[in-house]
């Protein structure tokens, strides 16, 4: 598929995703929103992808947001399939794809901050900044903002951020527990690249059954997920990964695992 606002790459394991519209800030309207969603459901189908970098090539930021132009004539209905869009790019980013590591600078702002939260990890540069905006312009986040942040940052401070709009530096956001590290802005896509390297070196199929089973601490009750663990687990012994990455230790070598989904059905 052509791309004429990301581009695509991939090199060992590792897909970098970056937002390629500098020129607007890389304004999320429904162009760049539908061809992000393919994009990330291709990669989500490659079997070579065991992780994936997000990224600006913007020097001023990740984004803008959503794009306010084409909101601001939107009907309830339209409104509500544009906000369905959004909501499928980010449970693509959750629950989907290998870890995902978001490397932001600048601005990163609105839909942004939403994407952010549903990424596995967020490197910021010391230039970044923070926020949901919404409110200021008489609407708040429909792109999984209202639940996310939430569960990122905690109710108290995601309520404070989201009903007042405020923005947030990289340092608070490092506080908050909203990113996971702060970089010189010389070292962010570096940091982000290595980060994907490591986890490009680990089993397919254990990677993603950890991101699932993860996930479900904030969906699950605690027997549900505990169930779910043991499944997700007791799978993985039906493909090669386990018996491959327990010989490569014991012969202490590097492990050479395949790369195939892991395997569905009762354990």
């Amino acid at each position: 598929m052509e791309h004429r606002n990301l581009r695509v790459e991939s090199e060992a394991g590792v897909a970098t995703v970056t937002l390629d519209r500098p020129e607007r800030l890389n304004i999320l309207g429904r162009e760049v929103l539908v061809e992000l969603d393919a994009a990330l459901r291709t990669l989500a189908a490659d079997e070579a992808c065991r992780s994936l970098v997000f990224r600006s090539s913007s020097e001023k930021g990740f984004t803008a947001g959503a794009d306010i132009r084409e909101m601001g004539a939107l009907t309830a209905a339209e409104a509500r399939a544009y906000a369905a869009l959004g909501h499928s790019v980010a449970n693509r980013l959750e629950r989907e794809l290998p870890p995902v590591v978001m490397a932001a600078n600048g601005f990163v702002m609105g839909g942004g901050v939403e994407l952010a939260c549903a990424c596995d990890f967020r490197i910021a540069s010391e230039d970044a900044v923070f926020a949901q905006p919404e409110i200021n312009i008489g609407i708040f986040p429909g792109w999984g903002g209202s639940q996310r942040l939430a569960r990122v940052i905690g109710l108290p401070r995601a309520r404070e951020l989201i009903l007042t709009g405020r923005r947030v530096s990289a340092q608070e956001a490092l506080g908050l527990g909203l990113v996971h590290a702060v970089v010189p802005r010389e070292e962010l896509h570096g940091r982000a690249q290595a980060l994907a390297k490591e986890l490009a070196s680990k089993s397919r199929p254990a990677l993603l059954a950890a991101k699932r089973a993860v996930n479900n601490v904030s969906e699950m009750p605690l027997a549900a997920g505990l169930e779910d663990e043991q499944q997700r687990w007791a799978l993985l012994f039906g493909g090669e990964d386990p018996r491959e990455g327990m010989a490569a230790f014991l012969e202490r070598r590097e492990p050479r695992f395949r790369t195939a989904e892991p395997p569905e059905g009762p354990a």
